[in-house]
């Protein structure tokens, strides 16, 4: 991993989880053009984000785990985040973001349960393709929205 990823993983695992919630939304929503929707604190049933792409297309439930290096996502939380889908009526997909990585056998089942897996590496990736170092700054230095 190079070293600006690197820089981007220390700082999304600084934030406090709600703000690395709002973080992944805001990445949606204003680099990506999804409308999204940041949960309720609370009995949310597990779910951080509702995301819905630019086409209109089916609704996504996004898990968003910040995670220490080490605290891997296993295939129980897939097998758990995966009933999201029948918790919300408009839901149908589900994509887990974290800061750590999965468990080989969370990534199989993750891929035969139909969930978009998106690990630290990913993410670092998707923060510099998007250009949104901007917005993980405005978190870092104790914003919120």
């Amino acid at each position: 991993m190079d070293s600006a990823s690197c820089e981007i993983l220390e700082a999304l695992r600084r934030l406090p989880p709600r703000h690395f919630e709002q973080f992944v939304a805001d990445v949606w929503q204003e680099r990506q053009g999804w409308a999204t929707e940041v949960m309720d604190a609370g009995p949310d049933k597990g779910l951080d984000v509702i995301g819905q792409p630019p086409d209109g297309g089916p609704k996504t439930a996004v898990q968003c785990k910040r995670y220490a290096a080490g605290n891997k996502i296993t295939s129980r939380d897939v097998q758990q985040y995966a009933a999201l889908r029948q918790q919300w009526d408009d839901v149908e997909g589900v994509t887990i973001v974290t800061t750590s990585s999965f468990t080989k056998d969370a990534r199989e089942l993750a891929d035969r349960m139909r969930v978009k897996c998106i690990d630290a590496d990913d993410l670092a990736q998707l923060v510099q393709r998007y250009d949104a170092l901007d917005i993980l700054e405005w978190y870092d230095n104790g914003k919120s929205k």
